[in-house]
């Protein structure tokens, strides 16, 4: 398999924080080259289940408190993705590899597909519209913080030159792997958008451009307060329903 540009060793230094933290009893996803030290909490028989991508410098550990304790009081169950070399995975993350190790988490979630609902947080986002492209039956995508434009986010921190190609070839390889547009274009399932008016990481133009493409049932929601960091805090109570809401009629 020719390997991508993409994962090329700058790219994935300037694009990808791995911190290591242990928790007690993670769940451990083998796939075809690693280990992933995922957190899996199935207390409600026959509900759905949020399985959550997290931005590139979260980890596992920072949702298994507050996040898990709220979708658990909702009624839920909950399965947290870790990446390659992050907490307690093995491996070396690349924005590639974790696109390859989709089809292992879904498997492990251990429930129908549709009955999946995929949470992805800022670049997190782009992993959980992936995952509803390649398994279309998944029951709902809830986009947070989201990214519409890849290529936009990746220029920022890492050049055509940087990785010694011409800048169309870099272009073309984003849209080969991080086609959004295409991809939420394609879903036919429901999607819920969460951002906040004043998120300087991310632009609120991404979330609406993301609003314009996905198709219906979706809902859009932008929050007055907080920014890309504070968004769940900032919001708490309200970030919780629309969650809870969104999973409870879908």
């Amino acid at each position: 398999m020719t390997k991508s540009i993409l994962e090329d060793r700058t790219i994935s230094k300037r694009f990808l924080f791995p911190r290591e933290k242990h928790f007690k009893d993670p769940f451990l996803v083998t796939t075809s080259t690693h280990q992933l030290s995922c957190f899996k909490q199935i207390k409600h028989q026959g509900a759905k289940m949020l399985l959550v991508f997290h931005a590139s410098n979260e980890i596992v550990h920072d949702y298994i408190e507050n996040f898990a304790h709220e979708i658990d009081k909702m009624g839920f169950n909950l399965f947290i993705a870790e990446y390659p070399g992050y907490a307690l995975s093995t491996g070396s993350p690349s924005l590639i590899n974790i696109i390859e190790d989709i089809p292992f988490i879904i498997k492990n979630c251990g429930i129908p597909t549709n009955q999946l609902v995929v949470f992805g947080r800022s670049i997190g986002t782009s992993y959980a519209i992936n995952a509803v492209s390649q398994f279309p039956e998944i029951k709902g995508l809830i986009i947070e913080s989201g990214i519409a434009d890849y290529y936009e986010r990746l220029e920022r921190r890492v050049s055509a030159e940087d990785v010694e190609v011409t800048e169309d070839e870099l272009k073309k390889e984003v849209l080969n792997f991080f086609n959004i547009e295409q991809q939420l274009k394609a879903y036919k399932g429901a999607t819920l958008i969460l951002h906040t008016k004043d998120d300087k990481i991310i632009d609120v133009k991404h979330a609406k451009k993301n609003y314009e493409w996905a198709n219906e049932p979706k809902e859009i929601i932008l929050f007055e307060d907080g920014r890309h960091s504070d968004i769940q805090f900032s919001n708490s109570k309200a970030y919780f329903e629309a969650i809870n809401n969104f999973m409870d009629k879908i």
